[in-house]
């Protein structure tokens, strides 16, 4: 029910927004508009209002909308001869391209004000410090070791992971992609090649893929009570847990595994204190009680000590300018990866199974619901950055296929004839079943998997 609910719902933003940013060019520029719909097939509202009595329609299926406008090619339209100056047709070459081109523009203006509401409502960072590189992996090779920690990258700042991410994906195709990197005080250049990453890949993230791995935080030993194994072996509150039987102990819930899965052996833990070097300790667990995630009690192995994580995090939170000024900077690096994503799938240098159909998104939409707001605002922020640059396209059908037609017009001095554009929406209405039919084959593939 979540999913489907947080499914409608961004549908519905989505598509009013960018609805409403052709209907309010037309209306600016002086075109009668006669229908608004959200959704497309049987209506389920409709209402008339306004001084040109613009009917209002909440459609069936709420997988699209329209505005629909005087104009004179429509055969089903009965336009009065003091109406014809406001229909659609008779505006100016540039008047037209305006009110095509404030759809998808809306969709892009919308994702930066999402980007900017999280900006101001602050998020926790993941910092960009890496921990081993994976063995035989580029990230090897180039040099980086632990604690390393990302600068900038191919010449922008990188102050946490999520930033770095987008970055590799902007960059995504290219060779000799400079990072600068900060070793204790000290900073130097590396340089990717990332023209074999695949943005497309579900397995592997980007990071991934060149053998990163990052920093999580911290395992701390908080407290230690008196005469339980871990007093006895000599572990101290504020020891650092490196490792247990000699494996990195990356995040609370290892060293909690190792514990919890001893057979009354011996468990080896390298910890290191405040200004201290790493020293091992042996650990001999006994049997004792915990709550499990029921909140029930349960017998299981202990040290008679508090854990905790402390997570390599920081505070990001930003003030209105800087807020919008880095959602410009999002939509502009999203624009530039769907670009070479779409140009890659082109040419046939990218796979075709990155493109997704409402099957994938609905799942998202639940799954970034259920994790919070911010996560359900980037959600629909990416869509709706996706949904504008889709829109621009320059597909016959979609309005980057009629800014085409415009532009042509210009170009020409004349409008194509109708002839040309009828082909052209056969072309695109074919297009883009073909797309539709692709990205539910790959929905259900991914269901299948």
């Amino acid at each position: 029910m979540t999913t489907l609910l947080a499914f409608v719902v961004a549908l519905g933003v989505l598509i009013v927004f960018h609805e409403l940013g052709h209907y309010l060019v037309a209306r600016w520029a002086g075109v009668k508009i006669l229908k608004f719909s959200f959704g497309f097939g049987p209506k389920l509202f409709s209402k008339k209002m306004g001084r040109d009595q613009t009917e209002w329609i909440i459609s069936a299926f709420p997988l699209g909308g329209y505005v629909s406008m005087l104009d004179e090619r429509e055969e089903d339209q009965t336009i009065l001869e003091s109406e014809r100056h406001r229909a659609f047709n008779r505006q100016s070459v540039f008047k037209r391209i305006a009110i095509v081109a404030a759809g998808p523009l809306a969709n892009l203006l919308l994702a930066v004000f999402l980007y900017a509401v999280i900006g101001m409502m602050g998020q926790p960072m993941l910092k960009t410090v890496f921990w081993d590189p994976q063995p035989a992996s580029q990230a090897q090779t180039v040099g980086i070791q632990r604690y390393d920690t990302a600068v900038s990258l191919a010449g922008a700042r990188i102050g946490d992971v999520e930033s770095f991410n987008w970055r590799l994906m902007e960059k995504a195709g290219e060779r000799d992609v400079p990072m600068v990197v900060s070793r204790d005080g000290v900073e130097r250049t590396v340089y990717w090649d990332l023209s074999a990453i695949e943005v497309e890949n579900e397995k592997l993230s980007l990071p991934e893929q060149l053998g990163l791995t990052y920093h999580y935080g911290t395992t701390v030993i908080a407290e230690v009570q008196a005469g339980k194994p871990a007093q006895l072996a000599g572990l101290r509150a504020g020891d650092r847990v490196l490792k247990a039987d000699g494996k990195e102990i990356l995040i609370s819930w290892q060293l909690l595994e190792k514990i919890r899965a001893n057979k009354g052996e011996a468990l080896i833990l390298t910890v290191q204190g405040e200004k201290e070097d790493p020293r091992e300790v042996a650990v001999y667990p006994t049997m004792g009680e915990i709550t499990n995630e029921k909140g029930e009690t349960m017998a299981s192995p202990v040290i008679g000590a508090m854990i905790r994580f402390d997570p390599n995090l920081y505070w990001q939170q930003l003030g209105p300018i800087d807020s919008v000024v880095k959602g410009f900077e999002r939509i502009v690096s999203i624009t530039k990866s769907t670009a070479k994503a779409v140009t890659r799938m082109v040419t046939g240098d990218a796979s075709t199974k990155g493109i997704s159909g409402p099957v994938t998104i609905a799942d998202y939409a639940g799954k970034s619901a259920e994790m919070g707001i911010r996560a359900y605002l980037a959600f629909l922020a990416m869509i709706s950055v996706s949904l504008g640059i889709l829109n621009l396209l320059p597909i016959p059908m979609l309005d980057g296929g009629h800014l085409l037609y415009y532009l042509v017009e210009i170009v020409c001095g004349r409008p194509l004839p109708d002839e040309w554009m009828a082909i052209g929406q056969k072309i695109g209405l074919f297009i883009v079943l073909a797309l539709g039919a692709l990205a539910l084959t790959n929905d259900f593939v991914r269901l299948l998997q």
